[in-house]
């Protein structure tokens, strides 16, 4: 996942949680008003500084976490298969 993934996801989450201006009428979930949208950035990007959202080398280790599992799944169900096939 990119970076603007992550806090496009992020920015969702405080919206449906509420993160809302209060002068807007928006309710949570909404992404209309862009009062609200620039604090939400705001907030991801404080949250990213104080090491609580995705870095990118956060999201590297992640990337290549997912690699190795998809790796070894596809070796176990190959040796599944090979089980099943001996028998």
């Amino acid at each position: 996942m990119r970076t603007a993934d992550w806090d496009n996801q992020a920015i969702q989450i405080l919206s449906n949680e509420g993160a809302q201006c209060g002068d807007c009428g928006d309710q949570p979930g909404d992404r209309i008003c862009p009062a609200c949208e620039r604090c939400r950035g705001w907030y991801v990007a404080a949250l990213r500084k104080a090491g609580w959202a995705p870095t990118g080398e956060l999201q590297q280790q992640l990337e290549k976490a997912r690699a190795e599992l998809a790796a070894i799944k596809k070796e176990l169900d190959g040796l599944t298969a090979q089980a099943e096939g001996a028998r």
